[in-house]
């Protein structure tokens, strides 16, 4: 424990006793001055009654005319005066008659001794606080102790794990036995493998990522079987020349012999190796290098970073316009009609924010347990298609569908998110008084979901990239309303329910899409 810590809760627990002291004391005070004045009305009740008689030594009748500090502090509205000594309390309290001062009575009376109390009290404290300093002293010093020891044991270990003894002695505790048990497993280990140290080249074929091992000239000694597929079976470290990084990283390990790790990208191969470097000092200060392919690993973190960016992006455009329009209904002197079309332009922007939202939730939901139920597939999509009667009808367009009763055992939202999407994306895109072609049948086990529109179709690269999540055929992403992530949420959908979609579609006549579950 840190001295300050220790003169802080010293101090704390010196005014605590003092603290009990002063209450002790002011408690006894009470109980004293309502002795006193519990007496003084007993005294006053039997002068009532008889007036006449003298009054004990330590009682005294004052008359109504007595001015003193005491009698002022009644008069003041004090329903009694107290003065103290060392040993006498004395209490100086008014008598009535007829609601008038008719005199006061004085009474002294000894006090309650508390120097007994107070220094049993303080004399305690004193003994507990010592015993309890003993104990933490005793307890650091055994704590200190084992310390020490426990990191000269550690020392011995890293310093020569094969020829130092762990001594075990009836009084070592149970961390320490467990320490030098270690030891000795670890010598154990070290001295069994001594030989096997010798059948390392042989060893290092076991593993399906690339090593190879160099000694302190740049010399290739021996490589495996998953590094001559990766790169070429050499015997120099020229082989990596075109990534001067790398070749650094390696001359730089010869100078500073120390394990490290660090991250590679290969150009040439198109692949990330995190790469780590082990000294081998046992083998003519040679360096085991492994290096293993993080590529997978690389290429999800970057389509993550890529995701917040462009919904970051994508939430900054409707925001940026709730805000200016918020500001100028705010700040500035409009019209009733500006004022209507401004709050239209922020009801139309939060739609499109909660829109974006919902679909980011969608596609960014782990669904780690998929329920299914049977479900009317038909009935599902009637349903969307009253949903979106309006656009229909809006744009004048002839849906023309082919839709067998089917029924399939899956996930309501997941199907419903699938046929929804591919229906309002061809309802976007399919111009005025087009046609849209839906169907919905069973094949050979399997069933088979289509919707084709006759609007402008997709070039081979708009294909390849119709998926890919935030991407907008139209390039200004303002002719077609939508969040980008439709398309995206549907093969995502139709890959954890184990299903196909493909997507034909020529330029200037149509695109169709098609999903088998």
């Amino acid at each position: 424990m840190k001295l300050k810590n220790i003169v802080i809760m010293t101090i704390i627990y010196i005014i605590a006793i003092l603290g009990l002291v002063v209450l002790l004391n002011q408690n006894i005070l009470s109980n004293d001055t309502e002795r006193v004045l519990n007496t003084a009305n007993k005294i006053q009740l039997f002068l009532e009654k008889n007036p006449t008689n003298e009054l004990p030594a330590n009682f005294e009748h004052l008359p109504a005319s007595t001015d003193n500090a005491d009698t002022r502090k009644i008069e003041g509205g004090a329903s009694y005066s107290r003065a103290l000594t060392r040993t006498k309390i004395t209490t100086t309290s008014p008598i009535f008659k007829e609601g008038q001062i008719d005199g006061y009575l004085r009474v002294t009376e000894d006090r309650t001794p508390t120097l007994v109390a107070d220094f049993s009290i303080i004399t305690f404290a004193l003994l507990f606080y010592l015993a309890v300093a003993a104990q933490v002293l005793r307890r650091a010093q055994r704590m200190h102790v084992f310390t020490e020891n426990t990191v000269a044991k550690i020392k011995n270990i890293e310093r020569s794990p094969l020829t130092q003894s762990y001594l075990i002695n009836e009084n070592d505790d149970k961390i320490t036995t467990e320490l030098n048990k270690l030891g000795e497993s670890i010598q154990r280990q070290a001295l069994s493998h001594t030989e096997k140290k010798e059948n390392l080249y042989e060893f290092i074929e076991f593993f399906q990522f690339p090593i190879f091992i160099y000694n302190n000239k740049g010399k290739i000694r021996r490589t495996n079987a998953s590094f001559n597929n990766e790169f070429a079976d050499t015997e120099n470290l020229d082989i990596f020349s075109p990534y001067a990084d790398f070749l650094s990283f390696l001359v730089d390990k010869m100078l500073h012999p120390d394990i490290q790790e660090k991250l590679f990208y290969f150009e040439k191969i198109g692949a990330y190796y995190q790469v780590r470097i082990t000294p081998l000092p046992d083998l003519d200060s040679r360096f085991l290098v492994a290096m293993l392919d993080v590529t997978s690993y690389r290429r999800t973190l970057d389509a993550h970073n890529e995701f917040i960016a462009n919904v970051s992006h994508e939430l900054k455009t409707p925001l940026t316009s709730i805000k200016g329009f918020a500001e100028l209904l705010e700040t500035t002197s409009v019209s009733k009609e500006e004022t209507r079309n401004f709050a239209s332009i922020i009801s139309k922007e939060s739609n499109r924010l909660m829109n974006l939202v919902q679909d980011t939730l969608l596609l960014t939901k782990q669904n780690h347990r998929i329920e299914k139920e049977k479900l009317e597939l038909a009935q599902l999509i009637q349903n969307i298609l009253r949903t979106s009667g309006p656009q229909i009808f809006e744009k004048m367009l002839h849906v023309k569908t082919q839709i067998d009763k089917v029924q399939l055992k899956t996930n309501e939202a997941m199907i419903y998110s699938i046929f929804e999407n591919l229906i309002e994306n061809a309802i976007k895109y399919t111009p005025e008084r087009g046609q849209i072609f839906i169907s919905l049948q069973s094949e050979k086990g399997q069933i088979v979901f289509s919707v084709s529109d006759n609007g402008p179709g997709l070039t081979e690269i708009q294909k390849e990239r119709i998926f890919d999540r935030f991407y907008r055929v139209d390039e200004s992403r303002s002719e077609v309303k939508g969040t980008g992530l439709g398309l995206a949420i549907v093969e995502k959908n139709v890959q954890e329910l184990h299903g196909t979609i493909d997507v034909v579609s020529i330029l200037g006549k149509g695109t169709t899409f098609t999903v088998k579950l």
